[in-house]
C-alpha cells in the first residue's frame, strides 16, 4: 500500500467511516476534514496487508498514517483500509508517548 494511491482515492472513491471510527472522532474533537488533511500531509508508519486466511467480502489491506492538523500542529493517526475501490477509515486518534517514540513513528515497548 502507498500514501500516493491513498491521496488519490480520496477524490475518486466513497470513504467510508467505521462506527468505532466515528465514535471516537466525536469524542476527540477530530472532523472528518482533520483526517482527509492528516492523509494529505502524512506518511504510512505501518502497514497491515490483508491475510489470506482472514478474508473476507468486508477485509481491507490497511495500514497506520501519522499526519498532522495544520492549524494546531497537532499529530494524528488515522488507520485506513483501502481495496482500489473503496477508503476505509477504521480508527483515528492522537498518538501519546506511553506508546509512542518522540516522533510518533515507533512503538514502545
Amino acid at each position: 500500500m502507498n500514501i500516493v494511491d491513498i491521496r488519490n482515492a480520496i477524490t475518486k472513491c466513497p470513504i467510508e467511516y467505521s462506527a468505532h471510527c466515528f465514535k471516537r472522532m466525536l469524542e476527540r474533537g477530530i472532523t472528518r476534514a482533520n483526517v482527509i488533511e492528516c492523509i494529505n500531509n502524512g506518511e504510512i508508519i505501518e502497514d497491515y496487508p490483508l491475510q489470506v486466511e482472514n478474508k473476507s467480502a468486508e477485509s481491507f489491506p490497511s495500514c497506520l498514517i501519522l499526519g498532522m492538523r495544520v492549524a494546531d500542529n497537532t499529530q494524528i493517526h488515522v488507520v485506513v483500509g483501502y481495496n482500489g475501490y473503496k477508503l476505509l477509515i477504521i480508527s483515528v486518534y492522537y498518538p501519546d508517548l506511553e506508546h509512542w517514540s518522540e516522533d510518533y513513528k515507533t512503538r514502545r515497548k
